[in-house]
């Protein structure tokens, strides 16, 4: 049932009271947000792909937050806040122009052809924060503009990228084999000419506080080669679960065999009667015993007093024996 807001309310008694009620007022609900579908560009990465990304970077905030805070002596937390795949340009529209990106190459076994590299970028005022900490100050910032980089800046910011890129290995290894290798620092981004405009990129975000400076690590990883990783991982995925069921299928075959030597009691069961004491006591050779079963009834074969299988009586050598006939059901 539709619960009507306030505001509907009040309408349809105003249109009461003034004898106009006319067609029925239609009210969208703002709760509503509905998100066009652009056919053109449809979406390369499922949500599961996605959720991969997430667990791994939301591995490599925690691995880099402390690391961080080893190197500059100050508390520093990194988070990841958002995942989502783009198109390059909306990536490198966002940029300004003095932002720095750090260029760092990817080495796949899988990969036919040298995939895209992944660029990563770091606001500015985080970037001022960690070195106004390596050239010995407290950490703080301004939060204004400081116009280019000087080449003495740069260094310390690639030796900085340099520590903290091959940290995303380890966030990748229980997943894929892949090595990460810093290469450059681009310092004009809108001339990045490495990844075409269109071409299909997955941007994490983290979102990085440094002694009360607060900004974002943009990471943008190419489509080419999330592809050739998440085409690897479903398929060793695929590998992994026939493997381990053809061990276990091995093993339960090595249990059978090594129990297969072991005894076990047999019984047959002709039947069943309940008989009062007093006949018990009083039974004699030449009596019978009803077992009330008929004459070419089955047998029930007990294996450890449970019943496995029925047996149709007979002789084999002289000796009593019992022919199997098929498994109790019940």
């Amino acid at each position: 049932m539709e619960v009507l807001t306030q505001s509907q309310i009040d309408a349809l008694l105003n249109s009461v009271q003034s004898g106009e009620m006319g067609e029925p007022q239609v009210f969208e609900d703002a709760s509503k947000k509905e998100r066009k579908y652009d056919f053109r560009t449809p979406k390369k990465f499922t949500k599961d792909e996605l959720k991969l990304l997430d667990s791994v970077y939301s591995n490599y905030a925690r691995v880099i937050s402390s690391h961080l805070t080893s190197i500059l002596r100050l508390a520093c937390e990194v988070n990841l806040i958002d995942i989502e795949e783009q198109k390059y340009f909306e990536f490198n529209n966002a940029l300004n122009e003095n932002d720095i990106l750090s260029v760092i190459n990817i080495n796949m076994p899988d990969a036919k052809y040298e995939p895209d590299p992944v660029l990563m970028q770091i606001s500015n005022p985080i970037v001022y924060s960690m070195m106004n900490r390596m050239l010995g100050g407290e950490g703080d910032t301004d939060n204004e503009d400081h116009g280019e980089f000087t080449d003495i800046e740069i260094e310390l910011y690639s030796g900085l990228i340099h520590h903290i890129v091959p940290l995303m290995d380890n966030s990748w290894q229980n997943y894929y084999d892949i090595k990460f290798k810093f290469s450059n620092v681009e310092v004009n981004p809108r001339l990045m000419q490495t990844v075409s405009t269109d071409d299909t990129v997955v941007i994490v975000v983290l979102d990085i506080t440094i002694n009360d400076v607060t900004g974002t690590i943009n990471i943008c990883l190419p489509g080419n080669a999330l592809e050739v990783i998440l085409k690897s991982f479903e398929a060793g995925k695929s590998t992994a679960h026939r493997r381990k069921e053809s061990e276990n299928g091995k093993a339960q075959t090595d249990i059978l065999y090594n129990i297969s030597g072991s005894m076990l009691e047999v019984r047959v069961n002709l039947g069943n009667s309940q008989v009062m004491l007093k006949d018990i006591l009083n039974m004699k050779r030449g009596d019978i015993i009803n077992l009330n079963k008929s004459r070419n009834a089955d047998a029930v074969v007990c294996v450890e007093d449970k019943p496995w299988f029925t047996g149709e009586l007979g002789m084999q050598k002289q000796n009593v024996a019992v022919k199997i006939n098929g498994f109790v059901t019940d």
